[in-house]
């Protein structure tokens, strides 16, 4: 049986996704589709490649496409231009894609074994030539002003699912009372931080489509991963007196689908930007705190462990 017809299959036998609203579709076809993307080195647009890491998008999707067929009938139908266009996509026709595509190659580094930063020029040449940059409160990053790469909850994670009659009996302890005729039961969850905490994010992806979803010209390369995260944890423990600093790559959820009920919400992020591969720093301060502010501080320069670059 081809794969294709298998997740389809699989996904008829557990219609996770029959629930959603349109808009929410909407938004998880547009999350699917941006991580299936990928800039290559020749500055073209293409996919990534099919192995054991990334064909979970694929297979995530067939469901989608099979979720539209059960609603609209045969692709296209049902498939609007709000879809892809509800907030401008990122151009990767365009020529900052291409300048970022040719330098990145040219460089052979490789994922993960670097952090990068990616910014503004004046910001990116301030963090190489002397370590300065801000530590931005995660309640910043809900601005509606920021782009869609940027702007998301970090303070909340929602989740979403549907339940048969099936699935409530088994909840119940009397099960008999379940009505016989009664319909499937949208259960929505959403996990919360207990503080606003600070922030700060680099990336161990070399994918150059980053300069356009973050709309910037240059990036700093971080090739001393350690001897980075010391000095930020030695420079922050005076800055941010008495935080808790706790710091790991990112944990995408499918909020659909999470693998697991354990959600730390400041180490965790929504699945659309599994892309991002984010690795994140994290302060919290020694009471719980509505609203902080944004913290500037300075490492030194990076000069002996990192390299800059600009488009």
């Amino acid at each position: 049986m081809p794969r294709h017809v298998f997740w389809r299959r699989q996904y008829d036998a557990k219609r996770y996704m029959r629930h959603l609203l349109q808009p929410e579709l909407n938004r998880r076809i547009r999350d699917v589709f941006l991580n299936l993307l990928r800039l290559t080195p020749e500055a073209k647009i293409g996919a990534f490649e099919i192995d054991d890491e990334n064909v979970v998008w694929l297979e995530k999707w067939t469901h989608v496409l099979e979720e539209m067929q059960l609603r609209y009938g045969p692709y296209p139908s049902g498939f609007t231009r709000e879809i892809l266009h509800s907030e401008p996509f990122p151009d990767f026709a365009s020529t900052l894609a291409e300048k970022a595509a040719r330098k990145l190659s040219a460089l052979g580094i490789k994922r993960g074994e670097i952090f990068v930063k990616f910014g503004k020029s004046t910001y990116m040449e301030a963090l190489y030539e002397s370590g300065s940059l801000r530590i931005q409160p995660a309640s910043f990053f809900g601005n509606k002003n920021l782009t869609g790469a940027l702007r998301d909850d970090e303070l909340r994670l929602p989740l979403s699912f549907t339940l048969s009659r099936d699935d409530v009996v088994k909840l119940m302890i009397n099960p008999q009372d379940v009505p016989a005729n009664i319909p499937d039961q949208r259960v929505d969850v959403q996990f919360e931080s207990s503080t606003d905490y600070w922030l700060y994010c680099v990336t161990s992806s070399v994918e150059p489509r980053l300069f356009v979803d973050f709309e910037v010209d240059a990036c700093v390369i971080i090739r001393d991963r350690q001897g980075f995260r010391n000095r930020l944890r030695e420079l922050t423990k005076a800055t941010l007196e008495g935080a808790t600093m706790i710091e790991g790559p990112a944990q995408y959820v499918d909020p659909l689908l999470p693998r697991s009920a354990n959600i730390f919400v400041p180490l965790c992020k929504h699945f659309g930007y599994t892309y991002q591969e984010e690795y994140r720093f994290c302060w919290f301060p020694s009471s719980p705190t509505q609203k902080l502010n944004h913290v500037d501080i300075r490492l030194g320069t990076l000069k002996s462990i990192a390299d800059l670059i600009v488009l």
